[in-house]
């Protein structure tokens, strides 16, 4: 299994299937909010953490 290199950070996909592939992750993504994102009117590492924490993981998570 190879690592992923993005944004100099390495990640080790569990298996080869698309939806761990950290290149593929915004391909269903509308334009609109890719744009947002770029333009840093989203954040995605909060939704992230967000989407985390209502599926039950990081409940204490203060970062």
């Amino acid at each position: 299994m190879k690592a992923k290199e993005t944004n100099n950070k390495i990640y080790t996909p569990k298996n080869d299937s698309d939806e761990l592939n950290p290149e593929l992750l915004f391909n269903c993504t509308a334009t609109d909010l890719l744009l947002a994102i770029a333009d840093g009117k989203i954040d995605p590492i909060a939704l992230a953490k967000q989407t985390l924490i209502n599926r039950g993981f990081y409940k204490n998570y203060n970062r």
